[in-house]
């Protein structure tokens, strides 16, 4: 078989495996998110939103109508509201493809495109959905709608563009400005085209992008007043960033070390492309050329920058501007493995990437052996013909197909590893699908699943119960809300002792050994420590006093 056949068949078999994720329940954020979309058409009511019942500001709507949408189709099916989000990014490849195409070149879009539907980032966040994951989405559409404006001065792809870049404002708020005009305004800036800006056009876009969030600052308004809206333009982005609002992160070099996950297994493609960019603009002294673009750099690195001096830090932060970062790094990768200067690169990213990839099979087999010894035949069978196949390509001779094909093929294992084992395991001790299970099996039609305390706040309860209740943080809120007798309490052990000290009568139903699936401490992959890192957490039902 041809190499490029094989490579094409590793990208099925990677397709595949990612299609298994879409049955991994969803948890914490991912699960708010659906929950939102859910209570969106319990409460037939598109613009002022809820969750558990509460006014809901930290996020704009996009994402919520999205899920509301697909759940009026299908009913509450998490497959589908994955599914939906997965089709809706497979534009945002596209968009890779066309941005990277116009930039530089077919192949280079076409290989930017790959990095960003194979990265783990990518992966990942479509199993635990944020707005980001969507967010990527219009903003590299806009991006390349603007692009294709600048280069053609074509009003309808400046238009479009706008568009897009509306439906981003609508996805996560004004940070897509931040990275979309950065992209645009740096490339203007350099190549002295700054004043295509200076036209009725951009007046135009103004009202569009207006227009755009008006549902988004109508619901804030009507909920919260003037403070919804300054929380959507303000609270909500420079409060993350000076810590007021949330976070406490002072890393510097979070997103760092954070990208060798996020952007695995392409992450030193990435980096050197990175460094051999920013090295060739200096080099050029910002001279113009046809090649000559400063969209990749400008809308990741300025955005990254802000990032990282924010106090608020987190992996799926960075997911909008990996897009540009893939096209950097598809651009370099080919040219590595081109020019007869790169040698010495080429031999050194070859060793570093086969360290990688063996250390994704150690990794898959530490899991596989140890962490959750796996016992189902079929599993390792499939794992011995993917690594079969991976000694295979070891076999090529050195060039960028051969590093493309076994890394695929290494993140393809472990990917798989994860999908039909890992996670299941895992979710076995996410007890909130447990509590679900219990109540949706035992709770009569009009008794309500509530959260009681921060401590077991995991929004999976509400999504997953039959009948969702409200989210009570303190005694003060529990006796403001006086759940009636009958309902019935996901809570852990504050919230026991709060209940006995507000002699509050309650019937325990279930006590779970709980670990989240979002937090796995090297004590709990142990399965010699395991239990050490095991917390009580209960399900109880409200009883008359």
């Amino acid at each position: 078989m041809k190499k490029e056949k094989w490579f094409l068949l590793a990208i099925i078999l990677y397709l595949l495996i990612n299609i298994s994720g879409l049955f991994i329940p969803i948890v914490i954020n991912a699960a708010k998110y659906a929950q939102v979309g859910r209570e969106i058409l319990d409460n037939q009511d598109w613009i002022n939103l809820t969750i558990g019942g509460d006014a809901y500001d930290q996020k704009p709507p996009l994402l919520f109508w999205i899920a509301a949408a697909v759940f009026r189709i299908t009913g509450v099916s998490v497959f589908a509201f994955k599914l939906s989000v997965l089709l809706i990014s497979l534009i945002g490849i596209y968009g890779t493809f066309k941005l990277g195409e116009l930039l530089y070149d077919k192949r280079t879009g076409t290989l930017a495109a790959f990095f960003w539907g194979t990265c783990l980032g990518y992966v990942h966040f479509h199993n635990d959905i944020h707005t980001d994951t969507l967010l990527v989405v219009p903003v590299i559409l806009a991006i390349w709608q603007y692009a294709a404006w600048i280069k053609f001065n074509k009003n309808s792809a400046f238009y479009l563009g706008t568009i897009f870049l509306g439906l981003a404002l609508l996805s996560k708020g004004p940070v897509a400005l931040v990275i979309v005009g950065s992209a645009v305004g740096l490339h203007l800036l350099f190549t002295r085209k700054l004043k295509m800006l200076l036209n009725i056009r951009s007046i135009i876009a103004l009202f569009i992008l207006l227009l755009s969030i008006l549902p988004a600052l109508w619901g804030l308004y009507q909920q919260f007043g003037m403070e919804g809206i300054k929380f959507y333009f303000w609270t909500n982005n420079a409060g993350r960033i000076s810590g007021s609002y949330a976070g406490s992160n002072t890393d510097p070099f979070f997103y760092i070390h954070t990208s060798l996950y996020v952007i695995a297994p392409w992450a030193f493609f990435t980096f050197v492309g990175v460094f051999l960019q920013i090295k060739e603009k200096i080099t050029q002294k910002l001279k113009i050329t046809p090649t000559n673009e400063y969209y990749t750099l400008g809308g990741s690195l300025i955005y990254l920058l802000i990032l990282s001096t924010a106090r608020a830090k987190n992996p799926h932060y960075e997911l909008a501007v990996m897009p540009l970062l893939t096209i950097i790094a598809a651009r370099w990768a080919y040219l590595i493995f081109e020019k007869p200067q790169f040698i010495r690169l080429r031999k050194a990213l070859g060793t570093i990437h086969l360290i990688s990839a063996f250390l994704l099979l150690a990794l898959t087999a530490a899991f596989l052996g140890y962490v959750f010894p796996n016992r189902n035949l079929w599993i390792w069978i499939i794992v011995g013909l993917l690594t079969a196949g991976f000694v295979y390509v070891l076999r090529w001779k050195p060039g960028l197909n051969k590093q493309l094909t076994y890394l695929l093929l290494a993140n393809s294992i472990l990917l798989f590893t994860l999908n039909v084992h890992i996670l299941p395991k895992l979710s076995q001790y996410q007890s909130s699908f447990q509590a679900c299970a219990m109540f949706n099996e035992q709770a009569a039609p009009n008794e309500k699943l509530h959260i009681f305390t921060a401590e077991s706040r995991y929004w999976e309860i509400f999504l997953y119960s039959k009948s969702y209740g409200r989210y009570i943080i303190t005694p003060e809120d529990f006796k403001k809300i006086n759940p009636p007798a009958n309902d019935w309490l996901y809570t852990g052990p504050k919230g026991m002792e709060q209940l006995a000290k507000m002699n509050i009568v309650v019937d325990t139903v279930g006590v779970f050994q709980h670990n989240s699936m979002s937090r796995l401490p090297i004590k709990f992959l142990n399965p010699k420590t395991r239990a050490s890192k095991l917390k009580p957490r209960y399900l109880v039902q409200l009883k008359e006093k």
